[in-house]
């Protein structure tokens, strides 16, 4: 059912998000397409997702292949919370899809030990895919007045760095280093426009 899949190339993406604007959703077409493949999901967030949204994207997949999808609240200190993380990811069998949703306070400057233990979640994880997502900062000076917060700091740590932002009609724009996309939400998740 979740037939678009996302453009990104790189085994890390770092999503940074206008509020609103469906990183959740997107996080959740993801691990739908994984749970499919046959495979596991780890999704760590401050809060799980919106129980009516999970259940449309996720929900119709037999009980069988849900019970691969594994959650965990993501508070407290985060090289604790990324070490669990990189613990259940190469302990587990089969994880294909590490989620860290909202994993950064959604205003300000992302603290300094936040980037390292993300960095060395990065380097922990091999060929386990990370999606990290974040809301964008603000900038007046930028042309949507959006900027990624702490970018060249994740890009150094090895995520390629994706943003998301809804245009007036609705339609949100993916943009990266890869072809930009147009999309739209709808109940199983994401479809190109």
């Amino acid at each position: 059912m979740a037939s678009w899949r996302p453009p990104f190339d790189a085994p890390n993406v770092h999503l940074a998000c206008e509020s609103g604007a469906g990183a959740t959703s997107l996080a959740l077409h993801m691990a739908r397409m994984v749970l499919e493949d046959g495979q596991r999901v780890l999704w760590a967030a401050p809060d799980m997702p919106d129980p009516a949204r999970f259940a449309q994207v996720i929900g119709g997949l037999p009980p069988t292949v849900a019970t691969r999808f594994h959650a965990m609240n993501l508070v407290g200190r985060m090289d604790l919370v990324t070490k669990a993380l990189l613990q259940a990811a190469t302990s587990l069998p089969g994880v294909g899809l590490v989620v860290m949703d909202d994993w950064a306070p959604a205003t300000g400057r992302i603290p300094s030990a936040s980037l390292d233990a993300m960095e060395g979640l990065v380097s922990g994880l091999d060929d386990v895919v990370l999606l990290a997502t974040a809301k964008l900062g603000t900038d007046m000076d930028a042309e949507d007045g959006f900027r990624v917060r702490s970018e060249e700091r994740l890009q150094s740590a090895g995520f390629a760095s994706w943003r998301m932002t809804v245009e007036p009609s609705g339609v949100r724009r993916l943009e990266g280093p890869g072809e930009g996309q147009r999309l739209r939400i709808v109940d199983e998740g994401l479809v190109i426009v």
